[in-house]
């Protein structure tokens, strides 16, 4: 593992070099992980999209705000998807409906793969054979054995392949990250995590035979449900945040209030315990979104309360004052004051409290950030931050927490399964 990656020890916060923090300006992307945000000016990348459906629409109207990205060929079996790929990667663009088609033209450098969960593996290592660098969209496979498939298959060819899970461009989980290392919440004991929504998760059917093409994510044959579509998002974050996998999960689930059909959970409620004790609880439901989605990052001193918008930090009442604490931008939250995370501002002693340095990056989204960072591994070959071997563990998380649902039993994480 490298640096980014090794299990988090509480640091000595309250270092001299710290004394004249100014909080609410944070350190932007942490200096260990730190990726190139800027494409150097006058350089083109020349993209496929397989899979131009929301996501992949959505993942196309980031990468074209990126000086020089240009899409060659939109691939999509669903007419209407195709036709508004079309729309978006503008005139000369071609179409097909084999994506394979599109993996033979020399010109694409990059494929971007935006398909149904189970189409990531097969379509994401014919790419990396065919000489493309490859952005695949979360969670990296249906199967454990596919994402070690496709772990082997960029060690073969000595490609890029970059998982989407984009909280971990995201400035503000960076800085919370940073603020854990320092000590800010003390030993981390406990993290709750939760993705409450309140619809079907259905999808408006025009004929029949697209029923399972367009709802692709009730079935599971095509998906991995709510821990592929929803907790590998969160526990991409945990298994990031300690540097750590987890050593055993425990589930429940069901199609409980959903009578449609649908072949996976509408509900689900995990429990992963991590090396040294560390408990994680994840919930996901559909009929209820009261909650919405958040981290939450428990340590003995403090808390930290993430969404993917905004970040507070509460500490415990024992805790000792922050040197830093005086500068920080505060709000009150349920009768508790918190300090608000803000990821465009500095530490250094020798700059004004509160005056912000990498606000390029904040004024962008995550999936800017984290398209912008392919797109320059594209050129410079340097190893995404989240690649094939976090993506396989982020999915084995989630995928090992379905198999507790549905085997109705406690099960254990062998280390072998996260290796390839």
């Amino acid at each position: 593992m490298d640096e980014s990656e090794r299990t988090i020890t509480r640091r000595d916060f309250l270092k001299a070099t710290l004394a004249a923090a100014a909080f609410s300006a944070g350190l932007g992307l942490a200096s260990e992980e730190k990726e190139a945000s800027a494409i150097s000016e006058g350089t083109e990348t020349v993209c496929g999209i397989i899979g131009s459906g929301g996501q992949g629409q959505n993942l196309m109207s980031h990468a074209l705000r990126i000086p020089g990205v240009r899409f060659a060929a939109v691939c999509d079996i669903y007419p209407p998807n195709l036709e508004k790929g079309l729309e978006l990667a503008g005139q000369g663009a071609a179409s097909c409906a084999d994506y394979r088609k599109l993996l033979e033209r020399k010109d694409i450098q990059a494929v971007i793969i935006a398909t149904p969960l189970h189409l990531h593996a097969p379509m994401s290592i014919d790419a990396l054979d065919a000489g493309k660098q490859v952005f695949c969209e979360k969670t990296m496979a249906r199967t454990i054995d596919q994402c070690k498939e496709m772990v082997r298959a960029v060690r073969r060819t000595r490609g890029i392949l970059q998982v989407g899970h984009q909280r971990r461009y995201n400035p503000l989980y960076r800085h919370a990250l940073d603020l854990i290392k320092e000590g800010a919440i003390g030993r981390i004991t406990h993290i709750r995590a939760a993705w409450h929504r309140n619809g079907s998760w259905r999808r408006a059917v025009p004929d029949p035979k697209y029923e399972r093409l367009l709802n692709w994510r009730l079935y599971r044959k095509s998906s991995g449900g709510l821990m592929t579509e929803l907790g590998s998002h969160a526990f991409d974050v945990v298994n990031w945040f300690l540097g750590e996998v987890p050593s055993s999960v425990v589930a429940m689930g069901g199609i409980d209030y959903w009578k449609d059909g649908r072949e996976v959970e509408d509900n689900v409620e995990v429990i992963y315990e991590y090396p040294g004790g560390v408990k994680a609880i994840y919930s996901s439901i559909t009929s209820n979104a009261h909650d919405g989605a958040y981290e939450q990052i428990m340590g003995d001193q403090g808390i930290i309360v993430l969404t993917e918008y905004s970040g507070l930090l509460f500490r415990e009442e024992k805790a000792e004052a922050l040197p830093w604490g005086a500068f920080a931008h505060k709000q009150t939250e349920k009768g508790k004051e918190a300090i608000v995370l803000d990821s465009t501002a500095t530490k250094k002693r020798e700059q004004k409290p509160g005056e912000a340095i990498g606000a390029a990056e904040a004024t962008k989204d995550a999936y800017s950030l984290e398209l912008e960072a392919f797109f320059n591994s594209v050129h410079t070959r340097r190893k995404p931050l989240c690649d094939v071997e976090a993506g396989l563990r982020s999915a084995v998380t989630a995928l090992r927490a379905n198999e507790a649902i549905r085997s109705d039993r406690k099960l254990s994480f062998p280390a072998d399964l996260f290796l390839a």
